[in-house]
Parts: structure tokens; C-alpha cells; sequence
């Protein structure tokens, strides 16, 4: 048994490395520094964040460069930052003197007051006896930190007589070579480089994966050893940076040492050692930080807040630093964009500029610097500008000049729009004008800075606003602003108040507005109305009626439509299914007005479903008012956060309100459509979550050269004749209209497939499985009926069962198309088709037949409106002890109809799928989802967010519906911007399989076949 007391830490922190054996990697900068030595290059330039090793490597040049030619001698000009010129040389010659070990007798060294009386003797004098002592080898000197002296305070005296120095010097020595080592990017050394004629330069960059894994697993072989897991945790963490390399092995070490304990798995890179091995080199971060500017650091501790979060919430892609900040109510300014590049320059962050590069320092500044107190010093921005602006306050409020004090506040967020003292002060000066646009929009932006600074300012602000609009008879609006009052203070009773008052305003307006209706129809019941109705007062049914002797205002709009149907948006449309003409020669009638089932947010489509704040945003949306409609919409989506249509109506706002406030078309929205079923509500929500949600990913982003992804929603009823109308009114926009998500059935997308053919429109459906859906402008996210005909027939023949009876719906594509494709790939007996239209159809008769005759399994292939009958079909199995086995299409996966509704008559239910959210490839997209949508989701939304993702891919520069169609046919997305699979296209269709899900105790299970 090994003596492991003994054992020394091998780990090095913040120390240079001389040793050659504990030193791994940069060979190709060894290699770099050699050949231009060779090659008479006199002088090298060598730059790389601070702590990167850049020490360690200056002092293995003796072992990494041959010393027949070449002697190296390392001067660190750290603490030199204010020396003089006769200083530096003076400690140089002492340097080089030691290196080479010189007997002062013979070469001496000028004192420091020779090198006051005359620098040149360093040139003239001594590097002469140098080279005759080197003989035929050269002089490289090694200038490390170099750039202390060459900073912006420096570089025009000490620092620039130094550099002209150093230029005599190369240009008089043949035998002399410089290497200046700075710890910068290349971009801040522009100057120095034209100074020295851009000499050629190499980052010290991070370290490989291979030199990593050595310095990780070499310095402490035969005491510690690492699993492959540990090793990969440690380079996630510092990223192949050597200082925080060493940091977490040394601690490591230590637990191991304690512990007793000499292998390293994954599990003790553990976040207490990452605790460790921060404050182990939180001096050299501290180095590091405070040489950021205030943009840089402000920008940093954003980007690491967005990380954190999109780690919490499972997102692959952190937000925009940018829309981080915005939500802190900081402004984005042209400095902050270059600072976020500054850091990409200096290697901080990854070129997305949504990463810090080392895991470990993004853990240190949400630790240590985080965002919430770092926006604070951009208050420190033009602080003496500001100070001199402010010194009128006083004087202009003594003369009460309101608008030269508002005027005056505006100065200083021109000069800094982050001043945030200033927001709070601003808007309480707008609030007494009253102007309740600007004041809340400060207030608003204030809370964000400072929530438990500025809560009570913005709520005073909000009821104030509310109280004014309910004064001018807008209720709905100012219960927007009280409800926006609850949000944030729940039990406030001012506001609880107010709303109580406003909602018994709503309920008189509402009696009297239903009592008017009818007097409407009925005239002769009351005078009031027949009034109402002479010229001399209205010429039409709306009118404004005030109530004598009290204090309501109403306004009164008849809401009175005729039989069959129903109001939306003071229109009156149809709410009964489309009626066919009964002549086949004759094109098929549905709505007049078709334009009512297709919507930008100019309408709902789900009547069924109330949101007060949606109809408002409509409302608004409609007159053009977008940036109250985003409000509006805002507050819809918090109001009902499963409900997608209002999330893409609020998109669409933002698109519109971004459009709007350009004064060309660049910021024009990129407009797609989406075609559901509005009558089958579950079917058609599941759809639209998947659209809305790649769209709200794609707006956050900043869309595409900063336009915006707009979403019209389209209805066709399931109705074939009416989606051809939908269809034709699309293509009617195809300027710009770039192409078609839809739709919800393979019998509708296959009777609008044509129209959209003929007019160039790419169409992507993530619902319609039939294989007679084809064309070249056609593609689809959901696999076919082949494949799901193939592994259904598969499964039912390797566990024999040798006799099944199918059920179907003859007249429908989809029903018909799996049909034949799971009497493809099946090699038993087909005993019986039952057709589900048939009028006299008795399910409990077929079915005991069935089993009379051996029958082993029902295979259950129903359209989606026939989803009800397949669930009798299942009881009438179980009630009657038959002991059929289940097997089906997607159309039942449905965990209202199938789960709820049928209960344990589904207990062993195999279906085919073409997606699952317990995969393990469909994990990180469902728990997203599950979190935005607020529940589980279904495989529509899977397939409806993977179709978006393909068109929101397919956008170039100057996206048309033709450009689109050609990047899908090459289209190869990786799982991480779908719903779990890869997504490419061969002839139209998605290169992927269907999956196998089982019934168990009442929840879908994934059986073994699933990853096939």
C-alpha cells in the first residue's frame, strides 16, 4: 500500500513554470517564434489576456528553442510602469549581465549615473562586449508585460522614448531580436504595431483539448487519477485556460489528499471545489476586471445573468445581452454594442457574443459582479458633463418653469441615457403636466433599474393614469392600468377598489347595451328607442346615450346579428359550418367574406376562449395604434399565458410598431402564414403553440437585419372547399407573403396544394401525413403514412398478431393513405375494414364478430373527426371483456380523448407517433416548452415549431418565397434548433422514422422500438 502523506501538490497557481516537464502544449507558438528567428525577423509581438501563461512561456524558451544560435534573456517590465529611460537600461544591462553570468571584472556593468549622463552607452558600449563574449550566437530579449509602459498616459513621454530606443536599437544590431510580450488583443496595439512596421504577432490563446487533458493529468501521475468525465467537466469549466486550470486540479488534489480518495470522477468537480478554485484566483480576475472599461464590464455581467438563465430554463441559445439589459431598463447605446465586441476581440466571449468563453469566470461574475449592481456605473458616464448641467436645477425650479425642468432632465438623458437618477425625477415631472405616456413609460423603466426604489412612484403613476382614462369613460383601458397595479402589489386596496367600481360600470353598460339590442329589434316595446331611431337625432343604429342624473357614460354599439351569427370586432360572421351548394358543376359557396377567417390581430379566431385585453389590442391593432396595441397584447399574454394566438398577436404588433418607426421599408415584417381548424379548438391551439413560439424566439433575437416575424392565422373549418378560399386569398399577398404552415389535415392541404403551386408559395405541413401529398414547392416536418404504415405493419407481424381488423374512414385521405400503407408492411390476415361512415354502423356487433373469428387486434386508423368513435370503439372492447389489442395512428394521440376520456379501454394502446417529448433528443425542447405554454405539449407543436424553424432558416438578405423554396430543398438544421431530430428534406420529405408509444397506467409510454 503506497504512502500517499507524502504526496506533494503538483499544481501551480499564478507562478510561472520553469520546469520543462511540468509545461504542456503551445507548440505551434514555439514553432511560430523559431522560424522567424531563423528567418533575421528582428522583432516578434506576443499578446494575450492576463494570466494566460504568457510568464511560463518566456521562460521555457531555453528548452523549447535550440541554444546554438539563440540565447534568450527575460526582462518583466512590471514594476517599470514610471521608470525613466536610464532606469530601464540600466536594470536591462544588470538582467542581461546575470543571465549570462558575467564576471564584472571583465564586461561591467555602466553604473545607473552613466546612464543618466548618456544612454547610449548601452548600445555603444556594452551590447558590443555582449556579442563578443555570445560569439556566433544571437541576443533575443524577452520584454515581458510590455505594454505597462506603452499605456495612453505613457506612450507619448517615457513610454514613446523607450520605443524610439528600441528602434535604434534593432535597426544598429544585427545580432539583437526583440520579443515584446503585451497582455492586450490586437486590436489595442495598433499604434505600437505601425510603430515597430506591424511585425509579425501571435495570441497566446487557450489551450487545445489534448495540451488540457496533459496538464490536467501529467503533473499528478501516479498519485491522482481522472476519469474521462472529470477531465471533460474541468475543460468545460476553464475552457483550456491554464491558470484556471491549475486552480480546480490543485483543489482537487487537496480533497483528494483529505479525503483520502485518489480518483477523480465527474461528481467531485463538484460546485464546492468550483468555489474553491474561484477564490483561489480571484486576485487575477480582479487584475483582469478592473482593466475593462465601464461598457465592457457592464456588457460582461449580462451576457454571464443570461447565461444563467438560459442554463435554469434549458435553452440553448442565451438571450441577447442587449434584451437582457433592456429589461433592467437599460438603454442600448452605440458604446455598449462596441463593448460587446471589444470583449469578443479580447477573447471573453465567443463570437455569438452571448458566451463567456470560461465557464468558471462566468460563475465569478454572477457571483461577484452581478448585473443588478453593475448597470450602476453607467451613471458614472459623462459624470462632469452632467454635474454642470444639473447646477441650473436650482434656479429653474425657483422660477417654476415646469417645462424648462423637464427640458432640462432631457439634456442630461441625451448626454447619458443611463442616467438612471434622472428617470424617476423625469417622470414625476411628466406626471404633473400630466403627460401619463412618458411618465409611466419612465416609471416603467425606473422599476426595472431599481424595483424597491421605484415600485411605489409606478404604482401612484398607474392608478393616477387609471383614474383619468375611467374619468373620460375608457374603462377597459384603465383596468389595464389597475390590473397592471395588482400584478406587482396584489393586495393594494386603492386599486382593488377602483376595479370593483369599474366592473359594476362594465355590468350597467352591458345590461343597458343587451336592453337596447332588443328594443332594436322589437321597436314598438319602447319609446326610448324609437326615438333613438329618428334621423333628427341618429342616422345609425350606434349612438352615444348619456344618462340623465347619473354619472355613467356607455357606449352603445347594437351587438345584434342575425340567426346564425355572432359578433366579432363590430362585425357580425358566420358561426355555423360552411353549407356546399348541392351543384357539383357549380364552385362551392362558403363565406361571402372570407377575410373573416383569416387574421394578422385584426380579429380572434377563438371566439370561445375570453381575454378582455385581446379585444382591446385588436381593437387598437386595427386603427394602426401599435404600440398600444403591444401593450395591450402584452397584458393579454399574461392574462392567459396557454393561449398562443394573443402571443402572436403581440409578435405581429411589435413587427408592425418596428415597421412603423422606420421611415423606409428595411424594417418591413417577414410575413409567414399559418392555416388550422379554428372549429377543433385543442387541435388547432397544439398548431399555433409551435409557430408562436419559434416566432417569439426569432423577434427576441432581433429577427433578421432587425425586421420582425409576423404570423397571419388563417381558418379553413377542416372543410376542403373552404381552404382552397383560404388559400386563394393568401396568395392574393404573395408579394409578401413568404410562405404557408398547414394545414391541419391531409384533405385540406391536398385541395389548397395546387393554388399554392401555381403561385410559387412553399408550403411546410407538420400535420398532414398522406402519402398523395406531393409537389415541389410542398415539404413536411411529420413523417409520412409509410413510415408510420411501416412500423405499425412491423410491429403487428413480429408479436403475430395474425389476425387484425382496421378501422378507417374510407373518404379521408389520411385515414385511407395509413390504411394502405399498414396493409403494405402487414403479413397477416386482414379479417375485416370497418367504415366508420357507415350509417348503420354497430360497433358492439363487428366487434364480437371479430373476436368470434380469432381476431388479435383492432387497428384503429380514424380521421380526426371521427376520434369519438375510436374511443367507443375501445370501451365497447373493454366493457365486453373481448381482449383485443389496441394499435393506432396519430390522430389518437390525444390525451383528452384518449387518456381522459377513454380511460382504462386504452390500456395497452401502441401507436405510431412522430414525436414524443420523453425521448431523450426531445427533452431540452419539451421542458422549454412546457415552461413557456405553462403544461405538457403535444407532437403538432413539435412539428408546427420544427416547420417554422425550417422557414425562419430558409431567410436570407432579401427573402422572397422563391429563395426560401430553394434553401429548403438543402435545408439540414441540427437537433438543437428543432424539436429534438435533425430536419432535412429529400423530394419534400423529413428524413426521419416514426416512434412506438404505449398506454401504461394511464400515460403514454416510449417503448424499446422508440429509438429505432
Amino acid at each position: 500500500m503506497r504512502n500517499t502523506n507524502n504526496f506533494k501538490n503538483p499544481y501551480n497557481i499564478g507562478k510561472p513554470i520553469y520546469e520543462p516537464e511540468k509545461f504542456f502544449g503551445r507548440e505551434e507558438l514555439f514553432q511560430f517564434i523559431e522560424d522567424n528567428l531563423r528567418a533575421d525577423i528582428k522583432i516578434l509581438l506576443l499578446h494575450g489576456q492576463r494570466r494566460i501563461g504568457k510568464s511560463s512561456i518566456l521562460e521555457q524558451f531555453a528548452y523549447k528553442i535550440p541554444q546554438q544560435e539563440f540565447i534568450f534573456v527575460c526582462f518583466d517590465l512590471q514594476d517599470h510602469s514610471d521608470s525613466s529611460l536610464s532606469d530601464l537600461l540600466y536594470n536591462l544591462a544588470e538582467k542581461i549581465a546575470e543571465k549570462l553570468a558575467l564576471d564584472s571584472n571583465i564586461i561591467p556593468v555602466p553604473s545607473e549615473e552613466d546612464f543618466k549622463k548618456n544612454p547610449d552607452i548601452f548600445y555603444g558600449e556594452f551590447l558590443p562586449k555582449i556579442y563578443q563574449r555570445l560569439g556566433e550566437k544571437n541576443l533575443v530579449l524577452l520584454l515581458d508585460e510590455f505594454d505597462v509602459v506603452s499605456s495612453d498616459n505613457n506612450i507619448l513621454n517615457h513610454g514613446n522614448s523607450f520605443f524610439r530606443y528600441l528602434q535604434i536599437l534593432i535597426k544598429q544590431q544585427d545580432k539583437l531580436f526583440i520579443i515584446l510580450v503585451l497582455g492586450r488583443s490586437k486590436d489595442d496595439f495598433k499604434n505600437l504595431s505601425q510603430l515597430f512596421n506591424s511585425p509579425p504577432f501571435q495570441e497566446v490563446g487557450l489551450l487545445n483539448d489534448l495540451s488540457a487533458r496533459r496538464l490536467i493529468t501529467k503533473p499528478a501521475e501516479g498519485m491522482l487519477e481522472y476519469d474521462e468525465d472529470a477531465i471533460q467537466s474541468i475543460f468545460r469549466l476553464s475552457a483550456g485556460q491554464p491558470y484556471f486550470t491549475q486552480a480546480i486540479c490543485f483543489n482537487l488534489f487537496m480533497e483528494a489528499k483529505i479525503a483520502n480518495k485518489w480518483k477523480v470522477t465527474r461528481e467531485d468537480v463538484r460546485e464546492e471545489i468550483v468555489d474553491k478554485a474561484i477564490k483561489s484566483v480571484e486576485g487575477g480576475l480582479i487584475w483582469f476586471w478592473d482593466g475593462l472599461s465601464i461598457y465592457e464590464k457592464v456588457v460582461f455581467s449580462a451576457v454571464a445573468e443570461a447565461q444563467k438563465l438560459a442554463f435554469e430554463q434549458k435553452q440553448l441559445l442565451p438571450e441577447e445581452p442587449f434584451t437582457r439589459l433592456k429589461n433592467y431598463g437599460v438603454i442600448q447605446t452605440e458604446e455598449l454594442i462596441q463593448a460587446a465586441k471589444q470583449l469578443v476581440s479580447k477573447g471573453y466571449l465567443d463570437d455569438t457574443e452571448r458566451r463567456v468563453k470560461i465557464e468558471l469566470v462566468r460563475r465569478w461574475l454572477v457571483q461577484s459582479h452581478p448585473l443588478n449592481q453593475e448597470i450602476f456605473q453607467l451613471e458614472e458616464i459623462e459624470k462632469e458633463e452632467i454635474n454642470k448641467i444639473s447646477e441650473k436645477e436650482t434656479q429653474l425650479y425657483r422660477h417654476g418653469k415646469n417645462q424648462d425642468v423637464i427640458d432640462h432632465y432631457e439634456e442630461i438623458l441625451k448626454l447619458n441615457p443611463n442616467h438612471f437618477s434622472t428617470i424617476p425625477i423625469l417622470a414625476e415631472r411628466y406626471l404633473k403636466v400630466p403627460n401619463f405616456d412618458k411618465a409611466l413609460k419612465l416609471y416603467t423603466r425606473a422599476y426595472q433599474v431599481n424595483p424597491n426604489r421605484n415600485q411605489e412612484g409606478l404604482l401612484l403613476a398607474r392608478e393616477a393614469y387609471g383614474k383619468n382614462l375611467r374619468e373620460q369613460g375608457e374603462l377597459i383601458k384603465a383596468k389595464v392600468q389597475l390590473e397592471g397595479v395588482l400584478e406587482i402589489e396584489r393586495d393594494r386596496e386603492s386599486a382593488k377598489q377602483q376595479l370593483i367600481e369599474i366592473d359594476a360600470e362594465l355590468e350597467t353598460q352591458k345590461a343597458l347595451s343587451i336592453k337596447v339590442d332588443k328594443q332594436v329589434i322589437n321597436p314598438n316595446k319602447n319609446n326610448l328607442i324609437t326615438a333613438i331611431r329618428q334621423p333628427v337625432i341618429l342616422g345609425t343604429i350606434a349612438t352615444v346615450i348619456a344618462i340623465i342624473g347619473g354619472s355613467i357614460r356607455v357606449n352603445l354599439i347594437s351587438t345584434s346579428c342575425s340567426e346564425g351569427q355572432q359578433r366579432v370586432n363590430d362585425s357580425c360572421v358566420s358561426n355555423q359550418p360552411p353549407v356546399l351548394t348541392s351543384n357539383p358543376t357549380t364552385p362551392p359557396t362558403l363565406n361571402d367574406n372570407i377575410q373573416s377567417n383569416i387574421s394578422r390581430g385584426d380579429r380572434t379566431l377563438f371566439f370561445t376562449i375570453p381575454n378582455t385585453y385581446r379585444d382591446q389590442g385588436i381593437k387598437e391593432f386595427k386603427e394602426g395604434h401599435y404600440p398600444q396595441a403591444v401593450k395591450l397584447f402584452e397584458e393579454a399574454v399574461k392574462n392567459n399565458r396557454k393561449d398562443p394566438e394573443v402571443r402572436m398577436y403581440y409578435n405581429n404588433a411589435k413587427a408592425h410598431e418596428k415597421a412603423n418607426s422606420s421611415t423606409g421599408a428595411e424594417y418591413s415584417p417577414l410575413t409567414l402564414a399559418v392555416v388550422i381548424p379554428a372549429n377543433l379548438l385543442d387541435v388547432s391551439q397544439e398548431m399555433l403553440r409551435g409557430v408562436a413560439q419559434s416566432q417569439q424566439q426569432f423577434n427576441a433575437n432581433g429577427g433578421l437585419n432587425g425586421r420582425l416575424l409576423e404570423i397571419v392565422i388563417a381558418n379553413d373549418s377542416n372543410n376542403p372547399a373552404q381552404a382552397k378560399q383560404i388559400a386563394q386569398e393568401l396568395v392574393n399577398n404573395k408579394k409578401s407573403l413568404l410562405g404557408v404552415i398547414g394545414h391541419g389535415i391531409s384533405k385540406t392541404t391536398q385541395a389548397a396544394l395546387p393554388i399554392y403551386k401555381q403561385a410559387g408559395i412553399p408550403i411546410i405541413s407538420p400535420t398532414s401525413s398522406a402519402n398523395v401529398l406531393q409537389g415541389k414547392n410542398f415539404f413536411r416536418t411529420i413523417p409520412s403514412d409509410a413510415a408510420f404504415g411501416e412500423k405499425l405493419g412491423k410491429y403487428a407481424t413480429n408479436y403475430r398478431l395474425n389476425k387484425v381488423v382496421i378501422v378507417y374512414n374510407p373518404e379521408d385521405t389520411y385515414s385511407n393513405s395509413l390504411r394502405e400503407e399498414f396493409k403494405r408492411n402487414f403479413q397477416g390476415q386482414i379479417i375485416d375494414q370497418i367504415d366508420l361512415t357507415e350509417p348503420t354502423l354497430n360497433i358492439e356487433q363487428k366487434l364480437k364478430d371479430s373476436a368470434s373469428q380469432n381476431v388479435q387486434a383492432i387497428m384503429l386508423f380514424p380521421d380526426v373527426e371521427h376520434t369519438s368513435t375510436a374511443v367507443d370503439i375501445a370501451k365497447v372492447n373493454f366493457n365486453n371483456n373481448l381482449r383485443l389489442k389496441l394499435l393506432g395512428g396519430d390522430s389518437l394521440y390525444n390525451n383528452q380523448k384518449i387518456l381522459q376520456d377513454g380511460g382504462n379501454a386504452f390500456e395497452g394502446l401502441i401507436l405510431a407517433v412522430p414525436w414524443f417529448r420523453e425521448t431523450s433528443q426531445a427533452k431540452d425542447f419539451s421542458q422549454a416548452a412546457k415552461q413557456l405554454w405553462e403544461g405538457d405539449i403535444s407532437w403538432r407543436t413539435a412539428t408546427s415549431y420544427d416547420a417554422t424553424q425550417a422557414f425562419i432558416k430558409s431567410l436570407s438578405f432579401q427573402p422572397s418565397s422563391a429563395t426560401i423554396w430553394r434553401r429548403l430543398q438543402n435545408l439540414n438544421l441540427s437537433p438543437t434548433v428543432t424539436s429534438g431530430d435533425k430536419l432535412k428534406f429529400y423530394k419534400g420529405e423529413r428524413q426521419s422514422k416514426a416512434i412506438l408509444v404505449k398506454v401504461e397506467q394511464g400515460k403514454f409510454k416510449c417503448l424499446q422500438e422508440c429509438s429505432l
